[in-house]
Parts: C-alpha cells; structure tokens; sequence
C-alpha cells in the first residue's frame, strides 16, 4: 500500500510539472491534472487489490486522448487552413505535421536517398521529423510496441470501440497466426512501396484516420478513390470489426507502425512472461488479447511469452484465473522470480517500487501524460469555450 501511494505521489509531481506549470495552471490544464492523477491512483491501487484490473483506467485514458487529440488537431487545421484539407502551400513548403506511421515507410527512403519523403520540415516546425524520431526512439528503449496501447494518438478509436459489446460477436482466436502474417506481409509492401513510389504509400492510400485529421482534397478520379478506402477502412477496422471481434484489428493487421514496432521492440526494456508452469491452457488470455499476440501455438508449445506482436497493454495479466501472465526486465533472461521478500518494511517498499509491473505502468503512463497533455488541454478549452458560447 505504501508503495502504490508513493507512485501516485511521483506521478503527481509529474502530471503538475508537465501538464498544469507548462500551462500555467489554467482551468484546462487543471482539470486535466486531475482527471491523470485520478486515473494513475485508480491504475495503481486497483492493481494492489487484483493484478491485471488496473487495464480498464488504460482503456479511458486511451480512448479520451484519441478523441481529445483528433478534436485539437482539427481546431489547429480549420485555425491554419479553414480546413481539413490539405493545402498545396503546406505541401510545397514541407509544412505537414510529421505523423510517427510514417516513420517505417521514409526510414528505407531515406537510406537510399538520403532525403525526407514526407512533406514535413526536419526541425523548427510542429511535430517536425527529428522530433518524432526523437520521440520514437526514446520510446522503443522504454516502452517498446508498448506505444500502441499505452501512448499512440490513434489506437483509441479502436481501444474505445472494442469495448461496445460485451461479447464478439466474430471470434478471431483461429486466426491470430493468420493477422499476423497479414500484418507482416502488408508491412514489408508498404515499405517497398513507399520505397519504388518514393512516397508515403500507407499515408497517401490506407491510413483509415485521414477521416478524423487531414486528408488531400477530392479534385482527381485517384484522390476520390483514396477518400473511399479511407472511409471504408475507417468504418471496417476502426470501427465495425473492433465492436464486433473486440480486437484492435487495424493495429493488428494494417498499421505499418505497429509491425515496425513489434520488430524493435527487442529493444525495449519490458516484456511480458508466461510461467509455463501454471499455466492451464484455458485460452483466456488469447481470447482477450487485443492484438492476436497470443494463440494456440503459443500455449502448446510453452514458449513463455507472448508472440511479436505484444504491445504491453495487460489484458492478459487480469483474465489469467493461474496468475501465470506477468510484466519483466528484458535482462531477466532466465525469467527467474526475485529473491525472497526483504525483513524489513522499507526493504519491502522498495521491492514493490521496483516490481516490473510497477516500473512499466509509471514509465508508460508518464510517457503518455507528457504526448498528451498540450492536445488534451487545447480540447479542454474548446470545450470550455463551447459551454461559454451557448451560456
């Protein structure tokens, strides 16, 4: 208990310095500082009472931040541009906000030709392309594919629509092994064709979130048939299939970001075990896993973790009925259990501070708290100032 209080402590300065003092304790900042603090003490003192049922605060703060960027984003667009579309004049003048999708698909590009092919400014500019490397980096060595359910601007919209029904009504658990050669192989033509196009191939034709950002205007027979697929895919993936399978099935089969960080997540300094020992093989874990990352095949053959494509989220960790699914250092090669418990009371403190699940959630959640908080705060203000419109 005493170590649970001491995260939220930590995690309360952190919120206070990086989301209200860089706003200067605005209502929208305070509000928000709240609203994190709140949803960390929940995270954290859920997690002391049952392990694993701390995930349904991850899921509000996923899915609100989705909302809340996409809100700030488009207030940004209409400020600059009057609208959602792109315009020629940021196009020329490299004047794009540097989405991390693209990361994957100009990183080839830029090996060979030792230029950008995306649209946007190397510093200097919102969201520039060394800043979000930047980012990205420091993000792989922390967290790893962990980004997807913990930090990423996106993956929301499916967090939050996966969890309309309280049953699938579409059970992939046969397929899992099938998504993610999907996944894998569509990764590998994206890159190949941003590489041969040297463009963007996924942004400029398949990212299904051009409908909640910006898109290029409808002005050609192929950027009318890019809007449908945008559309489409944003209905099918983000929207249908995630309420019906209650799987993120387009970060678990289309988004190249997600398959490029599966690859490095080798990198990071979490993972999730699977003591081989307790486990059952009841299946539970593969049936609530978000991104197929766990299926038959794993459990049979008791690899003691899960697939490449894990990203963190612990939805497993709650279902297991064994408590045989669990957070751990990288470094742990041999997956041993820490020794025996300290003697003394701070001995035991300092022990559960540094319990990888601990470590994992603060990281994360501190990682996501800073990404957020200037979207968060600008959607707060507009919400602020809508109320005041209509009082």
């Amino acid at each position: 208990m005493t170590a649970s209080f001491i995260l939220t402590l930590m995690m309360s300065f952190v919120v206070i310095f990086f989301v209200a003092g860089m706003d200067g304790f605005s209502l929208a900042s305070f509000v928000y500082s709240v609203f994190l603090i709140a949803l960390f003490a929940g995270m954290t003192f859920s997690e002391r009472k049952k392990k694993g049922s701390g995930v349904i605060f991850r899921r509000i703060f996923q899915t609100v931040f989705a909302v809340g960027f996409c809100a700030a984003f488009i207030s940004d667009l209409y400020a600059e541009r009057g609208s959602m579309a792109i315009t020629s004049q940021a196009m020329s003048n490299a004047e794009l906000p540097f989405c991390h999708i693209a990361i994957p698909q100009a990183l080839l590009p830029l090996l060979v030709t030792k230029n950008i092919i995306f649209p946007a400014r190397i510093s200097g500019h919102y969201a520039a392309v060394a800043s979000m490397i930047l980012i990205w980096l420091v993000c792989t060595l922390i967290l790893g594919r962990g980004w997807c359910s913990w930090v990423c601007f996106y993956g929301g919209w499916e967090e939050g629509f996966s969890h309309v029904a309280k049953k699938p009504r579409i059970k992939l658990l046969p397929k899992n092994k099938e998504l993610r050669e999907l996944h894998f192989g569509f990764f590998f033509f994206i890159v190949l064709a941003s590489l041969c196009q040297m463009a963007c191939a996924y942004c400029e034709w398949f990212c299904p979130f051009k409908l909640v950002t910006e898109y290029s205007p409808i002005n050609s027979i192929p950027s009318l048939v890019a809007t449908i697929i945008f559309v489409g895919l944003f209905v099918g993936l983000v929207v249908v299939l995630p309420i019906l399978t209650k799987k993120r099935t387009q970060c678990s089969a289309l988004c190249p970001f997600g398959a490029f960080a599966s690859l490095t997540d080798r990198f990071s300094a979490f993972r999730m075990k699977i003591d081989t020992e307790k486990c059952v093989g009841c299946m539970k874990c593969a049936s609530v896993c978000p991104f197929s990352a766990i299926d038959i095949k794993t459990i049979q053959d008791k690899k003691g973790r899960p697939e490449i494509t894990c990203a963190k989220c612990g939805e497993c960790v709650g279902v297991c009925p064994q408590k045989a699914i669990s957070y751990d250092f990288k470094f742990n090669k041999c997956g041993c259990a820490s020794s025996a418990a300290p003697k003394t009371a701070f001995g035991r403190v300092v022990q559960d501070l540094l319990y990888p699940a601990q470590l994992f959630r603060f990281a994360a959640f501190s990682f996501a708290t800073i990404m957020s908080s200037g979207f968060m705060i600008k959607s707060l203000n507009l919400v602020f100032n809508l109320i005041g419109g209509i009082k």
